[in-house]
């Protein structure tokens, strides 16, 4: 459907500084006690995307506001617009946790502040520090223990959180609920090459059956959706707490959903920077630190669908780099992966690489 002008130029409001600043004077003065008035205002468009069909902004406010003691502070915040009204529940989701555990202490969710229904806009604090993988690029060799002991401590704490001590209808999540579809991009495969369509077809069906035969038979708990190293944010590899940020995905589903995918994209960001022994390594030791079990005495059944979530997480980057243009492309590997994952995790093999 054509996005109407309308609606384009309400999303577009979101880099005018004259309108942020009025929103930000009407609005801060809830969330900052001391806040009196915004005196500057820079703003760092992230994403600036008008198409036909679709609106997509992230932009930066670097904020100078005026204190109630006359001193002058400074505010990070950020925005995030989508015109398909995703945002909205991403902002439901991240005060939802914000108010139930992670607002505070070493595991935590990024600062949510308000909602414009107009613009479609989640307006949020900015999290203090970088990814987690971009303190792993700078020193490949780094120890990364610490750090993986964080991000499997904070995927436990959301994996165990008491959904009933919120009022919040959490969707449930579901493998085939991609944008694009499977039913477009299984075509598309086909119209490219019929061995790739034939892959992709059959990869889609056997996850299907695979994720809803686990389904059927484990407790579903909160799950991120998207768990990968760029959507961690701390401060150095060494520190005592992380923040998460995007919480578009999370959803009720198979807490072994997160860990595949972390793996995973861990294993596919990383492969241009270290050895395969070391992401092997890596791997194995971060799935051992969330069970706190040595990697031989975790339950096959954890491993199948661990590798069930690693297979799939594949098939969804190759999709992705499908459909990016002027690029190389690495999809055949990705695929084969896919199937090799899928298969370890048909056949119960004790292992998460692939030699």
């Amino acid at each position: 459907m054509k996005l109407s002008e309308t609606t384009k130029q309400k999303i577009a409001q979101l880099i005018a500084k004259d309108f942020v600043c009025h929103i930000f004077n009407e609005r801060l003065k809830k969330y900052y006690s001391d806040f009196k008035e915004v005196k500057s205002i820079e703003t760092k468009p992230f994403k600036k995307h008008l198409g036909l069909t679709s609106a997509v902004f992230v932009v930066e406010y670097q904020i100078k506001y005026l204190s109630s003691q006359g001193a002058l502070k400074d505010l990070d915040i950020f925005v995030s617009a989508h015109s398909d009204g995703s945002r909205k529940g991403a902002y439901e989701k991240t005060k939802t946790l914000y108010e139930h555990g992670f607002g505070q202490g070493k595991y935590r969710v990024t600062k949510p502040l308000f909602f414009l229904d107009e613009q479609q806009a989640f307006f949020y604090v900015s999290s203090p520090g970088r990814s987690f993988f971009s303190f792993f690029l700078e020193n490949t060799q780094a120890d990364l223990t610490k750090a993986m002991e964080l991000m499997a401590g904070w995927l436990k704490q959301l994996h165990n959180f008491d959904t009933k001590i919120a009022n919040f209808k959490w969707p449930i999540f579901n493998i085939l609920d991609m944008v694009p579809t499977p039913q477009k991009f299984v075509k598309d495969f086909y119209n490219s090459s019929d061995k790739l369509g034939q892959h992709m077809d059959n990869l889609v069906k056997d996850l299907q059956a695979l994720d809803l035969e686990y389904r059927q038979k484990n407790k579903e708990t909160l799950v991120y959706g998207d768990f990968h190293p760029e959507n961690v944010i701390m401060r150095g590899l060494d520190v005592q707490d992380i923040e998460m940020i995007d919480f578009t995905d999370i959803a009720l589903g198979d807490p072994m959903m997160d860990i595949g995918a972390f793996i995973q994209q861990f294993d596919f960001m990383g492969h241009n920077f270290i050895s395969r022994p070391e992401i092997d390594r890596h791997k194995q030791s971060f799935v051992e630190i969330y069970f706190g079990q040595k990697f031989e005495e975790i339950d096959i059944e954890y491993i199948n669908r661990i590798n069930l979530y690693q297979s799939w997480t594949a098939m969804r980057t190759a999709v992705f780099l499908f459909y990016m243009k002027n690029v190389f492309n690495p999809i055949d590997d990705l695929l084969l992966d896919s199937i090799k994952y899928l298969d370890m995790a048909k056949n119960s093999q004790r292992a998460i690489n692939i030699s």
